[in-house]
């Protein structure tokens, strides 16, 4: 006769994937979970604005009001587009790119607390949680990646470049080091839940020391040189991942000696982040 399974029998079957699984085992199993990744963001973007009047536009009008305000104050009032060839869209790309780390590292903080339900009734890599999030966010910046390539044709004497083939690897660095602030905020914010409450302030001071709307030399020039200053500002990865977009559909200026350091530097904090999320990974959902 068949045996039925003991209580203890069921509840081994339930453990969370954590620590004591290897790296190996841990992405094959988010490997074979892959279709969880994609279609949780894609639902996401979907119902965000469905209640709205004007709905999935918002994902659009949200940044181009932001780019509008920004031109205004930093072009318009404060000119510092002086010196600055293509300001409009030079300001678009700084703003795009920066407001996708923004928004990524932000919703993935909330990754886990928004999804204990599920952590609670499905046995998964959790680390997926905020994978999907990075996703969800990539699906509209794709959206916002169109707008610039049309205003680099309508709006520049740029036009279309070969220097667009290399903007997947961008997105592909850009991505990896949203993916790390993404960890690091799920955790945080699973153990402390005001770490969504600062988040937001961070990032505000955060774009002002990343040559959003202002060229960094400004930053620098008012800073007196500081050499401390100029090298805290230029191991800043979102400036350099910034710059290499605009490097990509303008053809600014980009120092390519401090490539492979944020190269680098992005794939370490990527490794810290993934296993420091990881580590805390048998407490997610039991709050």
């Amino acid at each position: 006769m068949p045996v039925e399974p003991s209580e203890s029998d069921a509840a081994s079957d339930l453990k969370s994937i954590n620590a004591s699984v290897s790296t190996r085992e841990y992405l094959i199993s988010m490997w074979d979970r892959w279709q969880f990744a994609f279609e949780v963001p894609r639902e996401e973007m979907r119902s965000a604005h469905q209640n709205t009047l004007l709905g999935n536009i918002w994902h659009l009008a949200n940044p181009i009001l932001t780019v509008a305000v920004y031109y205004l104050i930093f072009g318009v009032i404060f000119e510092v587009n002086r010196g600055v060839d293509n300001f409009l869209v030079w300001l678009t790309i700084g703003v795009f790119a920066f407001q996708l780390t923004s928004r990524t590292v932000t919703s993935g903080s909330n990754a886990i607390t928004a999804n204990s339900g599920l952590i609670k009734a499905m046995r998964f890599p959790r680390a997926l949680l905020p994978i999907s999030t990075v996703l969800s966010q990539l699906l509209t910046f794709g959206i916002e990646m169109g707008v610039i390539a049309v205003m680099v044709v309508l709006f520049t004497d740029v036009g279309i470049s070969t220097r667009w083939l290399w903007l997947p690897a961008i997105a592909v660095l850009h991505t990896a080091l949203n993916l790390s602030g993404a960890f690091v905020a799920a955790r945080l914010n699973d153990a402390y839940k005001d770490v969504q409450q600062v988040i937001p302030f961070i990032f505000r001071l955060l774009q002002y020391l990343s040559g959003v709307m202002f060229p960094i030399e400004r930053l620098i020039d008012a800073l007196g040189g500081h050499p401390l200053a100029v090298t805290v500002l230029s191991l800043n990865p979102i400036m350099r991942i910034i710059e290499l977009y605009r490097w990509a559909f303008l053809g600014t200026a980009y120092d390519w000696g401090r490539l492979g350091l944020t190269v680098v530097v992005t794939g370490v904090i990527l490794l810290f982040s993934f296993r420091f999320f990881r580590a805390a990974e048998w407490r997610y959902g039991r709050a």
